[in-house]
């Protein structure tokens, strides 16, 4: 197990466990979660959701270190669905479903017409009446070899606007995911503008992930400096609107391979760079849902990355 080997790693290496607070044989004790605790989040599948020797593991696990908020995929509603989402609530973990809009960027077709813009409502529609207070929209853009223009923005403004609209209805909040590259500067090609988005949503996720940066073999060794000039550009951007910036950060990257002594640093510089840039949180991305190095680092080190005093006077 990975994090057995993690163990030894900082054993070796001289560092301490931090008290460990596991939950007494049986069910683990529920925090209370206000708006006003950071947000520590892990993205979740819906596969893995529906696993309950994995959702068991991950909610123990979460609950000893203080990760709050699972982002959960929804594609196809089901009875084991509801249970989960049931689940996670009883302990206080906040659900926040996260619905892909337009899979792999959206078509010119696609993007313009309401009647498909329904179609992904049902899932919106289906997350909010099982009480998600927050929704994420996920590949709200553009494909990527789309021609550039100013427009394509606009275009996807009217998307945005359509499902605010209707989440603010039912009293929730909206979040969408955004490329890195977006966080520094309008996306002319998947018509990702911030500055022109800003005033019609309440939470943006850019996907900081240093691996998607070029040169990649720099910034592969520069974590916190990728992390935080994202971070720092993404507000300039935002202005002075209260909109809620909660970075997608990676646990290893996919294009050069890193010791574990070398993982263990990257992914506390981009913690690091998340508390230093002084947003609302953080969620982890792991697409096997592996998370035992990040709740090693997080038991590990809890007065040093992303604690709760650190965000209180800007919540």
């Amino acid at each position: 197990m990975l994090a057995a080997f993690v163990a030894l790693f900082f054993a070796a290496a001289g560092v301490s466990a931090s008290e460990a607070n596991p939950g007494a044989a049986g069910e683990p004790a529920a925090p209370a979660i206000s708006d006003a605790v950071l947000v520590r989040g892990i993205y979740v599948s819906q596969p893995t959701l529906e696993s309950p020797k994995k959702l068991d593991h991950l909610i123990q696990s979460s609950l000893e270190v203080g990760v709050n908020t699972f982002v959960v995929d929804l594609w196809v509603p089901s009875s084991r669905y509801v249970k989960t989402i049931e689940r996670l609530t009883k302990f206080g973990i906040r659900y926040v479903p996260r619905i892909t809009v337009f899979p792999h960027g959206g078509s010119p077709e696609q993007i313009r017409s309401q009647r498909y813009w329904e179609s992904r409502w049902k899932l919106v529609d289906y997350a909010l009446k099982l009480g998600a207070k927050d929704i994420q929209l996920d590949y709200i853009r553009y494909r990527s070899r789309n021609d550039a223009s100013p427009k394509n923005a606009a275009d996807i403004l009217k998307v945005i606007q359509f499902f605010q609209k209707r989440i603010h209805e039912r009293g929730a909040r909206l979040q969408i995911d955004i490329f890195g590259e977006a966080a520094h500067a309008p996306s002319l090609h998947i018509g990702q503008d911030m500055g022109l988005f800003a005033s019609s949503i309440d939470g943006v996720c850019p996907m900081v992930y240093p691996s998607h940066y070029q040169p990649y073999a720099k910034r592969a060794k520069i974590p916190y400096k990728t992390v935080r000039d994202s971070l720092e550009a993404l507000k300039v951007q935002l202005g002075t609107q209260p909109v809620k910036i909660y970075a997608y950060i990676e646990l290893w990257n996919h294009r050069y391979r890193l010791e574990l002594g070398e993982r263990v640093n990257y992914v506390r510089e981009e913690l690091r760079a998340v508390s230093d840039a002084k947003v609302h949180g953080f969620y982890a991305w792991s697409a096997s849902n592996k998370y035992d190095l990040l709740f090693e680092i997080l038991k590990r080190f809890p007065d040093k990355v992303l604690t709760a005093k650190a965000v209180e006077a800007r919540l």
